[in-house]
């Protein structure tokens, strides 16, 4: 971990399972405010979250988690976390709840991110020759 200030510091409260991930199938975002790790487990189907404070962990799987690949800070310090397999993004709290279920109109989504006002949602692909990128406008309705 790493403050803004560019001290470094270890998760001391979190017992990360022994787990070697090769390259492209775990991927990680923190959500600061309230002080959560996330990583995904491409071939698990599975999203973990760490609490770094209290050092409690919540695995986190759903018939919508299938190959999650990147997550990202969502609005109101959710996850947004893009499910290649099911052609969807999976929207979490941060306890793991799944806040919904969003298709989106392509196939092997990769990456995601938020804007930082919250308002839209970037996302591309790695389909080889139908390669992507997507902006969605976040709405509250």
């Amino acid at each position: 971990m790493i403050t803004m200030d560019g001290v470094e510091s270890d998760f001391d409260r979190v017992d990360f399972p022994k787990k070697t991930c090769k390259i492209d199938e775990s991927m990680c975002t923190c959500v600061q405010a309230n002080n959560t790790l996330v990583l995904t487990d491409r071939h698990a189907h599975t999203v973990y979250m760490y609490d770094t404070v209290k050092g409690t962990s919540r695995a986190v799987t759903d018939g919508n988690i299938q190959e999650p690949r990147y997550a990202c800070v969502g609005p109101g310090d959710t996850v947004m976390v893009s499910c290649g397999k099911k052609t969807s993004i999976v929207h979490l709290s941060v306890t793991g709840e799944n806040l919904g279920t969003y298709v989106v109109n392509m196939k092997f989504q990769y990456s995601v991110t938020m804007s930082k006002d919250g308002t839209k949602l970037a996302v591309s692909n790695s389909a080889a020759g139908m390669k992507k990128f997507q902006l969605y406008k976040i709405s509250c309705t």
